[in-house]
């Protein structure tokens, strides 16, 4: 095990690597923070569980709309070029949302416009995100650079929740902390760009000849075309939209369990998942040599559905960040399982396309989810809610995944 986790830091022996990463931590930890503040504004302008789900549905328009064109796009040109210009775009956006923030002046429309702005530029940085870093490193180094890159988003979500939260609280009235976060955000996605400036990327062999239309295909069709591809994707589809969508609703379950819906209630719940999931990525990675992988994905998947079913049933405030954060454990050794047997496996000329549809698990499952949800706990309540998408996630595992035999035995 000591081997195994000095074995996880050994991508950080290339220089060009080191850099990514650290801009990806940097832009991440924006991230995490403004969902934080978006769902707070939301929640505060309207208070209405459905105005939450709309948040999460104009994320998911453009990436539906753009997401598998981005993974054309990652694999045709310069990725590092593509990313310092989108990351720098949704640095301006932020910039634009806080001085509205800022005045006082903001509306509900002005932040899903902004979410929707946002999401369509990040339907071509993803893919590029997930294709570069392998260029970055030694192929022998890949499992330790899918567990690293799966600490990041878990790890800052421990610590920039609580951030925004603070700034939400403590910073003169709560909207002007919420602007003071959202330059904040905007900060860290102009030193990813920076970062991004400096890296030297190898020669890569890109997707040539053929249409943009019949790139598309041709990615689809190779991964329909495997068997442990398709149901890996499927599987996290599914954790996604009815399972990670439940963080739409934290406003609420906070509000419930506490009597209110501070920005410091609902940054301990996200943070919480954060010390899980990182827990969970630093688990997975060090489990790289076991031979039964297949094991992992099955055993994640399906346990973080039962875990999600036990949070949304939590009676008290304690329990429920306990129940989180197993949660976010079992999510994180199935996502940096799959996520590195799919890298291992594809060739780099088709690895924009399938890690592309592969990060709409993030793009485009979860915020439709979210919409989903949203109008679910308007109907039957947030806990049943979450509790019907626990069960739908753990039988997706248990019996999904779980029934596909390459996973079992060969992975």
């Amino acid at each position: 095990m000591a081997m195994n986790r000095l074995a996880l830091l050994t991508p950080f022996k290339h220089r060009d690597f080191r850099l990514y990463w650290l801009g990806f931590v940097t832009s991440v930890s924006g991230m995490q923070m403004f969902l934080v503040v978006q769902a707070w504004l939301v929640y505060d302008l309207t208070g209405s569980a459905l105005q939450l789900g709309f948040l999460a549905l104009f994320r998911a328009i453009p990436a539906v709309a753009l997401g598998l064109v981005g993974g054309v796009f990652a694999d045709k040109v310069d990725q590092r070029r593509l990313l310092i210009g989108t990351t720098a775009s949704v640095a301006c956006v932020y910039l634009v949302l806080g001085v509205v923030t800022l005045t006082g002046v903001v509306q509900v429309w002005h932040i899903l416009g902004s979410v929707f702005i946002i999401g369509g530029l990040q339907a071509f940085d993803q893919p590029s995100r997930q294709a570069i870093f392998p260029s970055l490193i030694n192929r022998e180094d890949m499992m330790s650079a899918v567990a690293l890159n799966s600490t990041i988003h878990p790890g800052t979500r421990i610590f920039a929740p609580i951030l925004a939260g603070l700034l939400i609280d403590y910073v003169g009235i709560p909207r002007q902390g919420a602007a003071t976060a959202i330059f904040i955000v905007a900060a860290t996605y102009a030193i990813f760009s920076y970062m991004m400036f400096r890296v030297h990327l190898p020669p890569v062999r890109r997707s040539t000849g053929g249409s943009g239309f019949d790139d598309l295909r041709a990615g689809i069709g190779y991964i329909l075309a495997s068997p442990v591809f398709r149901i890996l994707i499927l599987t996290s589809f599914i954790n996604a939209f009815f399972g990670m969508a439940h963080v739409t609703l934290m406003p609420i379950f906070a509000s419930n369990l506490l009597g209110v819906a501070s920005g410091s209630a609902i940054s301990l719940l996200f943070s919480v998942a954060g010390i899980g999931g990182l827990m969970g990525a630093i688990l997975g990675g060090s489990l790289g040599a076991i031979r039964r992988k297949g094991l992992l994905i099955i055993g994640g998947a399906g346990s973080y559905g039962m875990l999600l079913v036990a949070f949304a049933s939590a009676p008290i405030y304690g329990l429920a960040l306990a129940f989180e954060c197993l949660a976010s454990v079992c999510l994180q050794i199935f996502a940096v399982t799959a996520q590195s047997t799919l890298h291992s496996q594809v060739p780099d000329e088709f690895r924009g396309r399938v890690m592309g549809v592969w990060g709409m698990t993030h793009s485009v499952m979860q915020p439709f989810g979210g919409m989903f949800i949203g109008v679910m706990a308007t109907v039957i309540g947030a806990s049943v809610s979450v509790a019907i998408g626990g069960v739908v996630v753990a039988a997706s595992g248990f019996f999904v995944a779980g029934g596909e035999s390459k996973i079992r035995h060969n992975l």
